[in-house]
């Protein structure tokens, strides 16, 4: 009679039933956590966290030479300093077509040429990196190639894929001691 109350097949069935719920409560987070940190890893931003926010370092910047940029939301203008008839320095400006951060206060400028007494024929494109900018510091440099002489570039496309971060050390060759405002 109480032999009935010791029914061995029931309490294996109830204690597979368990079992299987509990894989499946299993089977179902880890299915949940692979697909979290998946979307997780698909979500990041890859460049590190930089934005690209179009920052333009706005201001009359100068350095100890005389040589300087104004530089407005629109409009750029780069002058050097004039030593003498022989050396009469020379202005650059032009329209700001885009501005294009870089990580840690850099970035370039991609300037269309209005007009130049430096023998850049308007129209034209050229890029001024900047980095290290504070409200009253920043280092400024027109793009060169090897011979020192501006890189102009025909379109604005052109210059887009010319004028970046990747080519920052061979575009600049030289800082200099940078510009104040």
């Amino acid at each position: 009679m109480f032999s009935s109350l010791n029914n061995k097949p029931f309490l294996k069935r109830e204690a597979f039933l368990k079992k299987a719920a509990f894989l499946r409560k299993a089977a179902f987070l880890t299915l949940a956590l692979f697909l979290s940190t998946g979307l997780l890893f698909v979500s990041c931003d890859t460049d590190g966290g930089s934005a690209n926010t179009g920052f333009i370092p706005l201001g009359e910047w100068s350095d100890a030479y005389g040589s300087g940029y104004k530089i407005t939301n629109s409009s750029f203008e780069y002058y050097t300093a004039s030593f003498s008839p022989e050396y009469p320095g020379e202005n650059i400006k032009g329209n700001i077509r885009e501005a294009v951060d870089f990580p840690q206060g850099a970035g370039v400028l991609l300037i269309q040429i209005a007009s130049s007494s430096a023998g850049i024929t308007s129209g034209k494109f050229i890029g001024v990196y900047y980095k290290d900018y504070t409200t009253s510091h920043v280092f400024l440099a027109n793009a060169v190639d090897a011979s020192y002489a501006t890189i102009v570039k025909d379109i604005l496309a052109e210059a887009k894929r010319t004028f970046n971060v990747d080519n920052v050390g061979t575009h600049v060759t030289y800082w200099g001691s940078g510009y104040n405002k």
